[in-house]
């Protein structure tokens, strides 16, 4: 009868701490997190940049570059890295500066020019950047990086 009890103790015990683990995390959550913070989470893929300057809005990404990764290190500092090479001359890792002014903006120093965050998830980042041509055509491209 004892050995039943403790037998049944020792099973109810085992239940109630199994049933007290710890919530999954979740990758994707950005609750609490700047826009900067999001950036440097998770390494990024490059998967479209469009360009207005031409013929209307034209996809310019080859699907060479679409596997292209982004690592934001730091906050001033991100590492490229090429999935397929392209070229067989063309790098395949490289470290870049990037920046923001305020880490909650909306504002990214990237690819040498600053870009405004149109979206930002913890699964897509959209980047937009308008500038006049020569002929004060306005010109947008927008790039998109997914984790």
């Amino acid at each position: 009868m004892m050995k039943r009890i403790i037998f049944g103790l020792a099973l109810i015990s085992m239940g109630f701490i199994g049933s007290c683990t710890k919530d999954e995390v979740d990758p994707d959550d950005i609750t609490g997190k700047n826009n900067q913070q999001i950036f440097m989470m998770k390494t990024w893929r490059s998967i479209s940049f469009t360009d207005s300057s031409f013929n209307g809005v034209e996809e310019t990404l080859s699907e060479c570059d679409k596997d292209d990764q982004y690592k934001f290190t730091s906050t001033t500092k991100y590492t490229w890295k090429a999935n397929g090479v392209c070229n067989p001359d063309d790098e395949t890792t490289k470290e870049v500066s990037w920046s923001m002014k305020d880490p909650a903006g909306k504002e990214v120093f990237f690819f040498g020019y600053t870009w405004t965050i149109e979206k930002i998830s913890g699964t897509d980042i959209i980047l937009r950047r308008r500038y006049l041509d020569n002929q004060a055509n306005v010109i947008t491209w927008r790039m998109q990086l997914i984790k």
